[in-house]
């Protein structure tokens, strides 16, 4: 009989135990942590070892499991044994990073047709169809990559355009950047980094803010670089910047010494988006400038 490990936060115990008992009444048997650990046991070791003895984990997703950081290493260890690893979404929620591209079933309010999908799903995988399978082990990273960022980015405000625009920013980037870097966990985006006497310089960022995915260029450290030593070369990066934006979310000219944020959404127009590159490039221009007078 399969086996499920269900992954959840105790705050949702009443959830997870709609879920198990649908499961059983679909043949399916199922690994819990408040029926299958018994007092006095090291838990930890226990949890390993109901995921090593499944044949599959279903994640109850909902706010306090989606901030959870036992749910999350559960996930993840479940992918390290190649498990299969499928999503009960019961809350409306951002999904997580490491879980955006596992396609959810969607039990909000107990919802029949999520419950049956998930069951139908659970058992295309664990069959002998070896692609549903394949499909079932998706690549989960707490950390941002090319294959997570994007669709996590998509879900947010704004996300269909931000999308659009910060994927034409990273793949414009990797062909004049020495580095495009993914990073961060509470923050995640991508970096363009040149190099500049055996170093990396970071000229723009591309966040996921919760709020607005927004694109970020650093003047506070370019400040330690030529030209950008000098304020006023600074500053003119800054006015640039100015005229992509609506006047009334206009940057103050403190922020020439700290680090100017704009939402991506101000740069969906194709000419907007195309002097944003010309602002990138002015600056990669500038600092090799500098570096070939020394």
């Amino acid at each position: 009989m399969t086996k499920v490990f269900i992954s959840h936060s105790n705050q949702d115990s009443d959830e997870t135990l709609f879920i198990a008992d649908s499961l059983r009444r679909a043949a399916i048997d199922v690994w819990v942590d408040f029926e299958n650990i018994r007092g006095g046991v090291d838990w930890l070791c226990e949890i390993q070892a109901g995921i090593q003895r499944c044949d599959a984990v279903v994640v109850v997703l909902s706010k306090a499991s989606a901030s959870s950081v036992w749910v999350e290493r559960e996930c993840l260890y479940a992918w390290q044994l190649r498990k299969p690893v499928f999503t009960a979404l019961v809350a409306d929620i951002l999904i997580p990073l490491h879980l955006i591209n596992i396609q959810y079933c969607d039990l909000r309010g107990r919802n029949a047709d999520g419950l049956s999908k998930l069951v139908d799903s659970i058992q295309a995988a664990l069959r002998s169809d070896e692609g549903a399978k394949a499909n079932a082990i998706a690549s989960l990273s707490r950390q941002p990559d090319e294959d997570n960022f994007f669709p996590f980015v998509e879900q947010l405000n704004d996300g269909d355009v931000a999308t659009l625009v910060a994927r034409d920013l990273f793949h414009w980037s990797r062909n004049l950047a020495h580095e495009v870097a993914f990073g961060g966990v509470s923050k995640p985006g991508f970096h363009a980094r040149v190099k500049l006497n055996r170093q990396l310089v970071t000229v723009f960022s591309v966040y996921a803010y919760r709020r607005r995915p927004s694109a970020q260029i650093p003047l506070d450290r370019l400040a330690a670089h030529k030209p950008f030593k000098r304020r006023k070369a600074r500053a003119a990066i800054l006015r640039d910047l100015n005229r992509l934006l609506p006047k009334q979310q206009r940057f103050k000219a403190d922020k020439a010494n700290r680090r100017p944020t704009l939402a991506l959404v101000h740069l969906s127009s194709a000419d907007k988006l195309e002097a944003f590159k010309s602002i990138v490039l002015e600056i990669i221009g500038e600092l090799r400038a500098a570096e070939g007078t020394r």
